[in-house]
């Protein structure tokens, strides 16, 4: 038996008669038949852009013949497969996003291996349910009282003890469910590197080297360097999420010491895009994106009860504020200074400021008592803490009360996309220095501010509420949340 290329030339049988049979004919009959439907079909949509399953055929059914079948039910599998592809390419176009798909010891091996806290942070029980963490469970007050703050966390299940330095997963969970992912790395717009840099980080901070805590990242880029999309792009269009405070990667790459590590330093990652918490204000290629909160909503319905509950409720207390003193180092005068102000003058006049102490209650792991406090007061107090940025700047707004900044750092100039340019429509700014030597009183200051003022900055609130939040991973909203709302700049940016 001999061969032609890849195909096998079987012999004629001697019992066979040359020439055409009858089954011959037949099929090629039927290769013409299927021929000229296929040719009307292609005709149908490229030139007279007719539907398909407007046409009449006749085929033969379990029940005879088919009088009146469309197109459609005689379509072969191939051909619906590459229709519902055509519909979405048509549905993503200029929305397709590449997820690299990074081996395990970049990302859930640093889950897995986080089974006991380490002594600086309590973060391990927090990398459940996609970095939400554990479900926020409230004693009920009085499920009477229709007033009482455990009726207002409804519902109950959207309320979680969320860690401020768990969105490396949660960005990676939103992104395994994007419509729009494609394989086609040369298709996709942007590129996403789902390195859990928070989290190998936090893991290693204190009792790591220095050569310890760059070792993931250094490997990382060893790998990323064995990829031809990475190669041929030079890391434009890609984007990595630094899950801590920027400042926590800057640590300089060859330095034997210093804090954190060297990650936004790497001469390879120059042309990444880094989203983080907190950014530094003046680098191009770094944008800031809010912290997560405790509240994750799974429907649209839910986001609308939330806002409507926000703006009835009662606002006993004209001002609050949420925080400890901070330490006396030579780079941390002034924060320490205001601090310690502000903490004075509040305790100075109960009747109108309420002071949290979270060097007292466990804020950190307790955020339902952060949210109450929120809930009732009118303002809120926000100077900056070991960096300029702080999570209770958000878990304020979503309770709707007006934040007081210090700093035009801690919100102004880092989220962009997610909160107003305007900063005087929903916040307000005293100046530091004049708050920290006593020539402001902060209680003085808002009580002079109209109530019409302080309405105004409610609803704008209120307005921009669900920019700020991240819905429960799996949730079909059609409201537009944090994460939404980064994608679509991201994308908007590369496609310029």
């Amino acid at each position: 038996m001999s061969t032609t290329g890849d195909h096998q030339r079987i012999p004629k049988s001697p019992h066979q008669p040359a020439g055409w049979t009858v089954s011959g004919l037949v099929v090629v009959v039927m290769c013409v038949f299927v021929g000229v439907y296929g040719l009307v079909g292609l005709l149908q949509d490229v030139v007279f852009q007719c539907p398909r399953s407007s046409v009449r055929v006749f085929g033969p059914t379990s029940g005879g013949f088919a009088g009146n079948m469309t197109g459609q039910q005689l379509m072969p599998k191939e051909t619906i497969t590459r229709s519902q592809e055509d519909t979405r390419e048509i549905s993503c176009a200029g929305k397709y996003v590449y997820l690299y798909d990074l081996p395990p010891a970049f990302n859930q091996k640093f889950v897995d291996d986080c089974r006991v806290d380490p002594p600086w942070v309590h973060i391990c029980g927090a990398l459940t349910n996609n970095g939400l963490g554990e479900p926020l469970v409230i004693d009920l007050v009085s499920s009477n009282d229709s007033s009482s703050f455990s009726n207002i966390l409804l519902p109950r299940d959207a309320w979680y003890k969320t860690h401020q330095f768990t969105l490396d997963l949660y960005y990676h969970q939103r992104l395994k469910e994007y419509p729009c992912l494609t394989h086609d790395p040369d298709k996709a717009v942007l590129s996403y590197i789902p390195f859990y840099s928070a989290l190998d980080l936090t893991l290693k901070l204190y009792n790591k080297s220095s050569l310890e805590k760059d070792r993931a990242s250094q490997r990382l880029i060893g790998w990323l360097q064995s990829s031809r999309h990475w190669l041929r792009t030079g890391g434009h269009n890609h984007v990595l999420l630094f899950g801590r405070i920027i400042w926590d990667y800057t640590k300089g790459e060859f330095a034997a010491d210093g804090w954190g590590n060297s990650l936004s330093k790497l001469t390879e990652l120059q042309n990444v895009t880094k989203i983080s918490i907190e950014r530094a204000y003046y680098s191009q290629d770094q944008r800031a994106v809010p912290y997560p909160t405790s509240f994750h909503p799974y429907s649209d319905d839910q986001i609308v009860a939330w806002q409507r509950a926000v703006l009835s409720t009662r606002r006993d207390v004209l001002v609050v504020f949420a925080g400890a003193p901070r330490s006396k180092a030579p780079d941390m005068i002034l924060v320490s200074s205001l601090r310690r102000q502000l903490m004075t003058q509040c305790s100075n006049s109960p009747r109108y400021c309420s002071l949290l102490s979270c060097n007292v209650v466990d804020c950190e792991r307790s955020p339902h008592l952060l949210t109450q406090a929120f809930l009732k007061s009118v303002f809120c107090l926000q100077p900056r803490g070991d960096s300029a940025t702080r999570k209770g700047v958000f878990d304020c707004l979503i309770a709707g009360s007006i934040p007081v900044f210090f700093s035009k750092y801690t919100a102004y100039r880092q989220y962009m996309w997610h909160l107003p340019h305007n900063g005087s429509s929903y916040s307000v700014f005293l100046d530091a220095k004049a708050v920290s030597n006593g020539t402001v009183n902060v209680i003085r200051e808002l009580k002079r501010i109209p109530l019409s003022t302080i309405a105004s900055m409610q609803q704008t609130i209120n307005g921009f509420l669900p920019n700020i939040l991240y819905s429960k991973p799996g949730s079909n909203l059609k409201t537009r949340d944090a994460f939404n709302i980064t994608l679509q700049n991201l994308l908007d940016t590369f496609r310029q």
